[in-house]
């Protein structure tokens, strides 16, 4: 009993909730792929594209509400919340409506679900040390949840869409029941809507004055920008420079990535501990190392590996620069606000990215020549957070002196 007891702790009931829905999230997205596909439109992979573009623009656009909704309502009412949107959004496959619509529905629970998610985390630890650690599950359930879900899609997307649509919906439900376990702390009620939603730009001001907090908004979100437009680049690049067609066989080696941010998490807390987590920084580097290195690579077994490497690294990256900005966010603006407008900050640059990409595409640079021209961009946001170095080394010092 003591043992089940610890397995549903809340922290451990979080992470279940979360790798479910995680799970779902990417299943869905094969899913689409899949549809897509075989609707036999004129640029399945322009298309896909574009679909994600939609989403993420949902991020975009309702960052200065759902920050204050998460702060407002009990966090685990949030994920609840979230959980029946996309639940819904996956059920309106089976009605036949158009599947950019459901999963720009999906996607507004994504939305919803993203500040809660996180903003949780910093009300059931009561430490740096605690957080990162719970960072690390958090993100290697989360990675695992996308190795497991875009296996899962690919295989169940390649002949029939129903049994992909019916597991969606299932583990979106399954998901929705575990968040009853967590426990609900009452959130700030007094909040209101609209003067939290026009206090968004003062908010994003504060964060972004705040060394130590904009150094993890623009890393986090360099980071997402590339591993957005890899998935995408990586459905054009597989056949083209490996020769592999299959959405199943895609998704397994695509799902590599994802297993080098799984293995991330047993090895962030060792080699960027508690206290010196601007260290990621020197593993961004690496990860844009391997990301250009495999583009001009054409040995299946030499991709995997640095595909592997890739998303060990950006783990590495990551995780810190997460534990960071829930640390500092918290005291600034609240939990759920920092979380919103992380996704706002990650979802503009990944919606720019994705532009760039598509833009590339349409003017025919090569797969190749577009995954280089995003490491590149990838190289000078890195760039960008080595000049910053300096001054969250300062601003933590500073912190701890008064402390």
């Amino acid at each position: 009993m003591t043992g089940l007891k610890k397995m549903f702790s809340p922290l451990n009931t979080v992470v279940i909730t979360q790798f479910l829905s995680a799970f779902a999230d990417n299943l869905n997205f094969f899913l689409i792929v899949g549809i897509v596909n075989r609707q036999g439109v004129e640029n399945p992979d322009g298309m896909v594209a574009y679909i994600q573009m939609a989403v993420l623009c949902a991020y975009v656009v309702l960052a200065p509400i759902v920050g204050a909704l998460a702060d407002k309502k009990a966090k685990s009412h949030i994920l609840l919340l979230g959980n029946l949107l996309k639940a819904v959004g996956i059920g309106m496959l089976l009605l036949g409506l158009p599947p950019a619509l459901c999963y720009l529905f999906v996607g507004i629970g994504a939305v919803v679900y993203s500040p809660g998610k996180y903003g949780i985390l910093s009300e059931l630890t009561s430490s740096e040390k605690e957080l990162l650690s719970a960072n690390a599950k958090v993100e290697g359930s989360t990675i695992l949840a996308i190795l497991l879900g875009t296996v899962s899609g690919g295989f169940l997307a390649q002949n029939s869409d129903m049994p992909a649509i019916l597991a969606c919906l299932g583990i979106y439900l399954l998901s929705l029941f575990m968040t009853f376990m967590i426990p609900a702390q009452a959130g700030n009620a007094s909040l209101r809507y609209g003067k939290e939603a026009l206090q968004f730009l003062r908010d994003t001001a504060i964060l972004y004055r705040n060394p130590r907090s904009r150094f993890s908004l623009i890393g986090t979100g360099a980071f997402w920008l590339t591993a957005a437009v890899l998935r995408i680049a990586l459905i054009a690049w597989l056949p083209l420079n490996l020769g592999i067609t299959d959405t199943d066989e895609q998704s397994m080696i695509i799902g590599i990535t994802a297993l080098g941010v799984v293995a991330s998490a047993f090895v962030t807390s060792r080699w960027v501990p508690a206290g010196k987590l601007h260290r990621g920084f020197y593993y961004g580097l690496l990860m844009v190392t391997t990301v250009m290195i495999a583009a001009f690579t054409y040995e299946l077994w030499i991709t995997v590996t640095l595909l592997f490497f890739t998303g060990l690294f950006g783990g590495v990256f990551v995780i810190p620069l997460n534990t960071m900005l829930q640390e500092e966010g918290k005291n600034l603006i609240g939990s759920g606000k920092t979380i919103a407008i992380q996704n706002f900050t990650e979802n503009v640059l990944t919606v720019t990215g994705l532009f760039i990409y598509l833009t590339l595409s349409e003017m025919k640079v090569s797969v190749n020549g577009s995954v280089v021209g995003i490491g590149l961009i990838l190289l000078l946001f890195i760039a960008y957070l080595a000049t910053q170095l300096g001054k969250v080394r300062e601003n933590r010092q500073t912190e701890q002196s008064k402390s």
